[in-house]
């Protein structure tokens, strides 16, 4: 190759380095800034999403909803899951209306976790599970995975969040620097 390209190419890794990292730096919501969100049941608080802050009722089985207004697939996974909490109302439930503020960015980093891509509702988290859309085979996974967390307990989705960002900010940036280091060997035997 060219000594042009291998600058080119040099250039290019040397500004891969900052751009990954600036691209998971995020400020998280402080306790004042927190944004509230209305479902039809209950007002909900965002989660902050920070390393040092554990999660509300960690130890408890937490459910997780994200639907839409007017979602079909929605109300019948909701009635499912409602029918499945009957006796069953000490396990909280948070739903979060895709649609407002924050809502979004936290189902993301909920799907980064648990590798799916949510393109549609409802997407359910249930400890270790994650159930999107509606029909019947999302029907048997939603009554296994409350089933299972019911009894044996599970970890709360949003335990997951929280710290998710400062591995992958470290993994982006050892990736810098290897590439670095592959560049300038490359260079030495110019």
């Amino acid at each position: 190759m060219r000594k042009g390209t291998w600058f080119i190419v040099l250039v290019g890794m040397l500004m891969m380095g900052p751009l990954a990292h600036a691209q998971v730096q995020t400020p998280s919501l402080s306790s004042s800034q927190q944004e509230s969100v209305q479902t039809p049941s209950e007002t909900l608080a965002l989660p902050e999403v920070s390393p040092n802050v554990p999660a509300e009722n960690a130890s408890a089985p937490l459910i997780v909803v994200f639907y839409e207004e007017g979602c079909p697939q929605c109300e019948t996974m909701e009635g499912l899951l409602d029918e499945l909490l009957l006796g069953h109302e000490d396990v909280p439930v948070s739903r979060y209306e895709i649609n407002a503020p924050g809502s979004t960015q936290l189902e993301w980093k909920l799907a980064a976790h648990y590798g799916i891509v949510a393109t549609q509702v409802p997407v359910i988290f249930v400890g270790d599970q994650a159930i999107i859309g509606a029909g019947r085979a999302q029907e048997f996974n939603l009554r296994t995975a409350v089933d299972d967390c019911v009894q044996l307990g599970c970890p709360s989705p949003l335990e997951y969040v929280e710290g998710g960002q400062a591995a992958l900010r470290d993994l982006l940036i050892v990736g810098a620097f290897v590439g670095l280091f592959i560049a300038l060997l490359i260079f030495q035997g110019l």
